[in-house]
């Protein structure tokens, strides 16, 4: 059986700024010079911002537009690769496809000889996963705010028939100058009108710890409520500080999601009983007990908690002192008003 680290892509093809020592200097040598001999002319490289499985990402200004973006190459180990470039090229047109202000824009996509490569909008911020590693934890309302937004981008991507798959934090983005979270890598995303079932068969995408049950074991017909699942599970990790389930093997790791219930959300958090309600319904092993779609999932979290009732009996006393303070100025008032007509009259 092989190892979970076997399946699982070291790093993720992200615009996630590295972080003073955890980022290993490895040589981009290659994939510059391909922007510099390429694309020198239009864009002007800056610094290197992310290396994944698949591509290093650079950050560049758009020497006619005034506008920074982000490069994404394929890597030189896998330049050759047709099954490599194909998929850089299905990324490219799927996220192309999608209009959502939650979803990383592709402006453009080429292939020059070996070089094949991506620009994407900039994304100013971090990812997810860099936040987590920085506070551990997310406050309630946080939560619920990065959730909702992921659900709504999600949505917008269901509807279009476009199921992604690969949901996990590493490819969250967090805009640094509005706090909107965004999605990118759509690279192992299924198109439900374009993919054809025997694809994927003997096939298993996308990130283990994240997997939705039906992921996991290996089923042909992956919906929206998949996402959902994964939605679940940045939920769960956003609030508690851990994933619902870990494993050595890709295998324990599966049988976990199919078979085994996460430790209770209230185990650590009681803060907000709606978000812990809207996590814990994505987790539900079958789909049909969870959200429906993205967008019930985007409503469940837009629902206030009830109010105190000791707030409402104050709000209500509140308004009947202004009312009684209103009647009693109106009382002054005429009276003064008949007191200056007796005085006129006289």
């Amino acid at each position: 059986m092989a190892s979970l680290f076997a399946v699982v892509d070291p790093y993720a093809d992200t615009l996630e700024l590295p972080v003073s020592g955890d980022f290993d200097a490895v040589s981009a040598t290659w994939e510059r010079d391909q922007v510099l001999t390429h694309l020198g002319n239009q864009y002007q490289v800056v610094r290197e911002i992310g290396r994944g499985g698949m591509g290093v990402v650079f950050l560049a200004r758009d020497i006619a537009l005034h506008r920074l973006v982000a490069i994404k190459v394929l890597r030189y180990e896998f330049a050759s690769s047709e099954d490599h470039r194909e998929r850089f090229r299905r990324e490219a047109r799927m996220t192309a496809r999608l209009g959502h202000p939650n979803i990383v824009p592709v402006f453009s996509f080429g292939v020059i000889e070996e070089f094949t490569y991506i620009v994407m909008k900039y994304v100013h911020g971090v990812s997810l996963a860099e936040r987590m590693r920085r506070e551990r934890r997310l406050p309630a309302g946080e939560v619920r705010r990065i959730l909702r937004d992921l659900a709504l981008a999600l949505d917008s991507a269901h509807r279009d028939g476009v199921i992604h798959r690969d949901l996990k934090a590493e490819n969250i983005l967090l805009d640094g100058a509005g706090g909107h979270a965004m999605v990118t890598d759509f690279g192992v995303a299924l198109q439900r009108s374009l993919d054809p079932v025997r694809a994927e068969i003997g096939q298993a995408f996308g990130t283990p710890h994240y997997m939705s049950p039906e992921q996991a074991a290996g089923e042909l017909d992956i919906d929206g409520r998949s996402d959902v699942y994964s939605l679940g599970v940045l939920g769960y990790y956003m609030v508690t500080g851990r994933l619902p389930f870990d494993a050595r093997t890709f295998e324990a790791l599966a049988a976990k999601h199919i078979a085994e219930l996460p430790a209770p959300i209230t185990d650590v958090s009681t803060d907000s009983p709606v978000l812990n309600a809207a996590i814990e319904r994505c987790l539900a092993k079958a789909r049909d007990d969870r959200f429906d779609t993205a967008a019930a999932l985007a409503e469940a979290l837009d629902v206030k908690p009830p109010q105190r009732r000791w707030l409402r009996r104050a709000s209500t006393a509140t308004k009947m002192v202004f009312r009684h303070r209103f009647g009693a100025e109106l009382a002054v008032l005429a009276a003064l008003a008949r007191a200056v007509m007796r005085a006129t009259t006289i």
